[in-house]
């Protein structure tokens, strides 16, 4: 291949697939767990708008399957919340931590793809433009927005995925009847999760993806929310009391 062919090879690569390339790299036997896809790209099939996530009663479909398979409330609620904090946030976060960009995470530019059990297996977006930062090599290519710092693109990617996922959790809060805050929670151990194990995949400098990761969950926080408590939840059935309220039972037959 002469050296003007892989230029125009290279150039016909955009920042989104070379970014996204990056992540699906991250864990080679499941690439789609931090990857994410251009809905221009997929069919309709399996894939549910943000926007309808709650309007759709995809929220309490999830809860009502998982609680179905447990029987514990808190394990299915734990479930719900992850799988909506990591298709929101935590596949931004890893990307913010070890490349320096972010998509837009607005729940009018996300879709989340359903597997065959009715869970959540991938995230795509609408708008594949990056927000990337000033020492980006990309950055004056078409399809990015230059922010200022790492704090801004924090706060600017906090502040997206926030209204993002306030009323998922509002909902999952009224089926399951577990605090919104006890939900946030979950948010924000997913934020330092994938800020300290990321790097480590991506053989990227984990002082730098901690710095990252404090900055969002430092934006999260001064925005009122309880992404620096621990969760109470389980990772696993049974670990736990399952609390019975009336409201609660109600919502899941």
């Amino acid at each position: 291949m002469t050296s003007s062919t892989q230029g125009e090879t290279t150039a016909a690569v955009s920042v989104f697939d070379e970014t996204v390339g990056v992540l699906a790299g991250l864990r080679p036997g499941y690439p789609k767990f931090y990857s994410l896809a251009d809905l221009s790209t997929q069919s309709r099939r399996r894939w549910v708008p943000l926007e309808r996530a709650v309007s759709g009663g995809r929220v309490e479909l999830m809860f009502r399957n998982y609680f179905a398979e447990s029987g514990d409330l808190r394990f299915a609620t734990y479930l719900v919340a992850d799988a909506f904090a990591h298709g929101v946030l935590g596949r931004a976060v890893a990307s913010f931590v070890t490349t320096g960009r972010v998509w837009d995470t607005g729940a009018e530019n996300l879709a989340v793809r359903t597997d065959i059990e009715g869970g959540l297996d991938w995230a795509g977006v609408r708008d594949t433009t990056l927000r990337v930062l000033p020492g980006d090599p990309a950055a004056p290519a078409p399809g990015t927005v230059v922010l200022p710092c790492e704090e801004a693109l924090a706060y600017w990617l906090a502040c997206r995925s926030r209204a993002t996922l306030a009323p998922v959790f509002d909902r999952l809060s009224e089926v399951s009847t577990c605090d919104v805050d006890t939900l946030w929670s979950t948010v924000g151990e997913c934020v330092l999760g994938a800020a300290t194990i990321v790097p480590t995949f991506a053989a990227t400098s984990p002082e730098v993806g901690y710095r990252r990761g404090q900055y969002v969950l430092k934006a999260l926080h001064d925005a009122g929310l309880a992404v620096r408590t621990r969760s109470a939840l389980p990772r696993t059935p049974g670990s736990g009391p399952i609390p019975v309220r009336d409201r609660g039972w109600r919502s899941v037959r």
